[in-house]
Formats: structure tokens, sequence, C-alpha cells
């Protein structure tokens, strides 16, 4: 039985690491905002489709990173809470190894795929050499937004959330100074928003890097220890499939949805989309910012095998994603209208937007259930319960309610498919939940990880 003092303790532990993740995640929505306002009023609704149709190869960028961050961030979260120094220092030169050779594979795999998956798009000849020109950018500076993904989790799991948060700060303040500096004052265009997020990027990845280069960490970077040990990247895979998985679906769900606005939509639907793209993540990215503030507690109680205080955080984070996915539907119902004109757009493009918010919005409270259940089962090593949760989205269900609604419903059928998707899973996610799917004890010792201790 807990005490009073003790529920304390876990409250104020739980809004300590939960507030600075969600604070980071709504400046990254406002950044995300804001940057379209540039995009839209600087460039046009031609820059926003472009933007749209581009913007998933960045995001395939941050899924390595996360993986990276959220999975090594979490066994040296465990390693700490069962007194390992010497293993979390192992995990951690073992991440920074994966940052690099992860950096160079993706620099050189997703240009290809670019141009193939932007030229397989029928949009205007304009519109689709802005979204080459603008990936292209992007990916030949992936290292940034590798180091910066992985580095974040690290740095989180280090205990030190605040710093994370005000790193991030700085590097969103970065990138809309800039965005209105190679935007507005001077008319770069598309290159102009795409070196603005370079920019911002660097800053962050500078400054976390800092953060284990110069000596402030609990856990020390020894240089000795940064090298491929194979053991190590193996879990550190392992607990990063959900994270990693997170964003790839992310990914994935925009390339679909691009496909079939475009299907039934044309270059208006596209348009529209980008709108609906640049809002409808800020919720999830609220919600992401709830499953990774219970992340590490998950993780260390796991270690310590404190399973009530591991339960009680949970359940705290259940009920804090469908808060926040409440509030996010509620302000988004009220100010569908408004949107699509804060980002230049209007006419017929702003009602298929306005009317694509309209239909979206509802999934918040569902998604962030979801989302704070593959973040538990994560931090607790049962990565088979946390694929099925990330997984599920953008390879089963999203693909299946996209193809299937529209053939009945038009447009209509395209904005609701992230709803019907979403509620799917939060069901599965109670059923599993209530069958007692909780946590197995994850194994430190297997796998040849004693070996080198």
């Amino acid at each position: 039985m807990f005490h009073t003092k003790n529920y304390r303790e876990l409250n104020r532990l739980f809004f300590m690491f939960v507030i600075p993740a969600v604070s980071s995640q709504l400046l990254s929505g406002i950044y995300t905002i804001v940057d379209g306002y540039f995009v839209g009023w600087g460039i046009g609704q031609g820059g926003l489709a472009a933007i749209g149709l581009s913007f998933p190869f960045s995001v395939i960028v941050t899924a390595i990173g996360a993986g990276i961050g959220v999975g090594g961030g979490a066994l040296i979260a465990i390693s700490m809470g069962r007194g390992r120094e010497a293993l979390a220092q192992r995990i951690l030169g073992a991440m920074v190894f994966l940052m690099i050779a992860a950096s160079a594979v993706s620099s050189l795999l997703l240009t290809p795929l670019a141009e193939y998956l932007l030229t397989f798009y029928k949009v205007s000849p304009d519109i689709a050499e802005m979204a080459r020109y603008y990936a292209w950018i992007l990916i030949i500076s992936s290292p940034a937004q590798v180091v910066t993904m992985a580095m974040l989790g690290a740095v989180r799991n280090d205990g030190f959330p605040r710093k994370a948060m005000a790193i991030m700060i700085a590097a969103f303040g970065t990138n809309i100074v800039l965005d209105w500096l190679w935007v507005i004052v001077f008319p770069f265009g598309i290159a102009g928003a795409a070196w603005a997020t370079v920019a911002s990027q660097a800053v962050s990845a500078l400054l976390l890097s800092a953060h284990f280069l110069l000596g402030m960490s609990k856990v020390r970077l020894r240089p000795r220890f940064i090298r491929l040990w194979r053991p190590l990247a193996r879990r550190i895979a392992v607990m990063g499939v959900s994270p990693f998985g997170v964003q790839i679906a992310t990914a994935v769900t925009m390339i679909l949805y691009n496909w079939q606005a475009l299907a039934y939509g044309g270059d208006i639907g596209v348009a529209a989309y980008a709108v609906v793209g640049y809002i409808v993540p800020v919720g999830v990215m609220l919600e992401e910012g709830v499953a990774e503030g219970i992340q590490p507690l998950i993780s260390y109680y796991h270690g310590a095998n404190l399973r009530a205080r591991r339960r009680l955080t949970a359940r705290l984070g259940f009920t804090a994603a469908v808060l926040v996915g409440l509030v996010c539907s509620l302000l988004l119902f009220a100010s569908d209208r408004i949107v699509p004109a804060f980002f230049s757009m209007h006419g017929e493009a702003a009602s298929v937007a306005a009317r694509g918010l309209f239909l979206s919005v509802p999934v918040f409270p569902f998604l962030g259930l979801a989302k704070v259940g593959a973040s538990y089962y994560q931090a607790v090593g049962r990565s088979d319960m946390a694929s099925v949760l990330t997984y599920g989205d953008p390879f089963i269900l999203q693909p299946l309610f996209l193809w299937t609604l529209p053939l009945f419903l038009a447009l209509d059928g395209v904005w609701l498919a992230m709803f019907f998707t979403n509620m799917t899973l939060a069901a599965i996610f109670v059923i599993m939940w209530r069958r007692g799917s909780g946590s197995r004890r994850m194994p430190l010792t297997g796998g040849g990880l004693m070996d080198i201790l």
C-alpha cells in the first residue's frame, strides 16, 4: 500500500518528467505551425503542398534517431536503476557508434528513395520540383537530425529532462527566426525553409552532445566505449523498435495520405492535407510528450523492481493522455474554419482543409491511449506488445481504412481513416492491459552483456 507521502513523491516525479517532455513537444508543434505559416505566406499554397509531399523523408530520419535515443536511453535508465553505471557507459558508447553509422546510411539510401516516390506522385511540375529540392536538403543534412533525436533520449534518461527541454527551445527559436529571415525578409523560397530547419537541428545536436562531451552528465561518455558492442546494439534495436515504429508510422501514414488525398482531391486535396498535416501532428506530439515523459520513470522502476510505482505511473500517463487528447479535440473543433486562413489558404482549398480538420480531430483521446500504451510496453522490455500497437497502425489498420473508407465516402473517408485506426488500436490496448500483459523482467545479463562488464 502507498502512503500519502509516497503518492506525493510519485506525482512530483511524474510531473517533473512529463511536463518538460510535453512542453518540448508543444514547442515543436508551435514551431511546426509557425514554419507552415511562413511557408504559406511566403511561398503560397504550392509550397505547403511541396513540403507535405517531401516531409515524410525527414520523418524517416527522425525515426532512426528516435529508435537509438529512446532504445538506448531506456537501457541507460534501467542500468542506472540497477546500479550498473559501467554498463550504462557502454550503452552510451554504443549509441554514439550507431548514430555515426545511421547518419551515413540514411543519407545514402534516402536520396534515391525520395527521387522515386516524388516521381511516383502525379502533381504539377512546380510542386514536384519544390518537393524534390526540399527533400534533398533535409536528407543530406540528416546527421544533425539523427544526433538530435538520439541525444535527446540520452539526456532525458541521464536525469536532465529540463535541460533537454531548454535545448529544444533554443533550437525552435533558431528555426523561427531563420524562417522569418530566409522566407519572408530574404525570399529564398523553399530552400530558405529547408536550410532554416537544418540550422536549428545543428544547434540542438551541438548543445545536446555538449552535455556528454563537456562532462556535465551522470553517465560519462568514454571514447574507448564508442564502438560496435553487438549485444548492446541488438538490445538497443529491440528497445528502440517502438519509438522507431512510431515515427515510421508517421512517415508511412503521410505517404499514404498524400497518395489518397491526391487521388480523391487532386492538387487541392494535397494542399488541404498539408494544412491538416501541420495541425494534427501538434496533438500527436503532445501525446508523444506524455509517452516520452513516463518512459524513463517506468524503465527505472522496472529496473529497480518497483512494480507498484511502475503501474501507478502508467495509469497517470493514461489519464494524462486522454485529457490532453480531449483538450486538443475541443480546441480544434472550435477553430477548424480559422486554421486554413492562418496558412494563407482561401477558397475551395480552405473549405476542403476545414472539412479535413473537422473529421480528423476526434482522434486524439484514442491516439493518446495507444501511444502511451506502446511506450509503457517498450519501457518494460515488452517490445512484442509495443510492436502490436506501433506497427499495426501504418502497415495494417491505416492502409485498410485508407483504402476502404474512400470507396464509400470519397475524400471524407481519407480524413476519417485516422480516427477509425486509432479507435481500433486503443481497443486492442485496453484488451491487452486487462489481460495482464504488463511486463516481464528484462534480462540485462543474457546475450553476452555480462561478458563485457
